[in-house]
């Protein structure tokens, strides 16, 4: 207890805690051994104070070595995965899996719970009558051998560390750090077997970050982790003042993520999309550079392959995969109130939408419905006329169909003029060799 103490002040005065105080303090938090309101003290001195770079990467050995790591080396090939910070509409990883696989890499992630405006990623897979996210590791590994895809949930066996941390984070006012930030992302990767990376850094009123300066901070504290840990990492940075593609919630973005697989849905995703998968395809054991990758994706969603490799992936893990088929909830509608051009569509808006109507969870614990969720009719650029269609939201019942689509028809901003085009992909920071 005293020696907790002695670390709270030692961070609170301003000092750089060494690997030796990060472990004591990470184990002491996973044992039970320091209570929460001291690991919330130590939080919140980090937070004021800030974390070097090199307390970013002790803290996140410690969070690593908190539990159990997965040796993927039985694959014997390269098992790449990729990490978005979130945003609203982001379908890219239901897109980003089938298709890597499909250019003859392997794709192995593991997943959380979403909180927010919309269900993670495991809980749009589970909107796909029974696909199955709980695989035990042997599973999870032969699948990776099978068919090269796997995304399923992460255990609780890694990174415990996390798990306590954030929970702490979340409730204490404690998320803002970008040395907490980077270290949560980062051990989870590295933990879970992980070979290389691509982060997808999203900027703007529907992400996290709301500033591109602090986002490429963030970006360059994980490729340390990634370094440290010779884990090659590259971060793309990408715009989310709108909502990526024309849907938000879960089982309506597995349907506009298998149109773009089938070479249609809207251009944003396709292009965020192909954007990483290059990346990606450039860190793989393929032979090729980042163009090269791209090329190799463009043809995969041409002919066909990444289509077949999600239809493949969805069997292997359970789902029963009809294109369409899905119980539609009742919808309301928000429509123009003047002609003119969609100058905005606030992301941040649509997103509370989409979580009103029952498609995300402000408690870990809450219930997502899968059928919630807004469609956009109207996006950035389309022209309208009074009355147009702007967009619909979905929910099981009346009110709270009503309290989303007031949110909702505030999202649009209607101009005299067309915007200028904005500008999707941001920057980029590249793997070290």
């Amino acid at each position: 207890m005293d020696f907790v103490n002695d670390v709270i002040a030692w961070k609170r005065d301003g000092r750089e805690l060494d690997a030796a105080r990060l472990r004591a303090f990470v184990d002491g938090v996973v044992d039970g051994s320091v209570p929460s309101y001291q690991a919330s003290a130590l939080l919140m001195a980090m937070v004021l104070r800030g974390l070097s770079d090199g307390e970013t990467v002790e803290l996140a050995r410690a969070m690593v070595e908190s539990g159990k790591m997965l040796d993927l080396r039985v694959v014997h090939r390269p098992v790449l995965d990729k990490h978005s910070s979130g945003g609203v509409g982001d379908k890219v990883t239901l897109v980003l899996a089938p298709l890597v696989a499909a250019c003859g890499a392997v794709f192995g992630k593991m997943s959380g719970r979403g909180l927010g405006h919309t269900g993670g990623t495991l809980d749009k897979l589970e909107s796909i009558p029974g696909f199955r996210v709980q695989l035990p590791q042997g599973e999870f590994v032969r699948q990776l051998e099978r068919i090269g895809v796997a995304v399923v949930s992460q255990s609780e066996r890694v990174v415990p560390a996390d798990r306590i941390l954030y929970a702490l984070r979340d409730v204490t006012g404690t998320v803002e750090c970008d040395g907490l930030i980077a270290a949560s992302i980062m051990a989870k990767k590295v933990a879970s077997g992980t070979s290389a990376l691509v982060l997808d850094i999203t900027v703007g009123r529907g992400a996290f970050m709301s500033d591109l300066d602090r986002a490429r901070d963030l970006g360059r504290l994980c490729r340390l982790i990634g370094a440290a840990y010779e884990r090659p990492t590259t971060c793309i940075f990408t715009s989310m003042e709108s909502p990526l593609g024309r849907t938000v919630g879960n089982r309506l973005e597995v349907e506009e993520a298998w149109q773009v697989l089938g070479g249609e849905g809207p251009e944003d995703v396709r292009e965020v999309t192909l954007t990483l998968a290059g990346a990606l395809l450039a860190l793989s054991d393929l032979g090729v550079d980042e163009a090269e990758g791209r090329r190799l994706a463009e043809a995969a969603l041409a002919d066909g392959r990444a289509a077949e490799h999600f239809e493949r992936w969805c069997f292997v893990q359970g789902g029963r995969w009809k294109p369409g088929e899905f119980h539609r909830l009742a919808a309301h509608e928000a429509r123009a109130g003047r002609a003119g051009y969609v100058t905005a569509v606030d992301a941040k808006a649509v997103g509370q939408a989409a979580q009103i109507a029952g498609a995300g969870r402000q408690r870990i614990d809450d219930t997502v419905d899968p059928a919630a969720g807004v469609w956009l009719e109207r996006v950035v650029g389309d022209g309208v006329e009074a009355g147009d269609l702007l967009a619909a939201v979905f929910a099981r019942d009346a009110a709270r169909r009503a309290a989303a689509s007031q949110v909702l028809e505030g999202a649009f901003t209607i101009g005299e003029a067309p915007p200028p085009p904005g500008q999707l992909v941001l920057g980029r920071l590249e793997a070290e060799a």
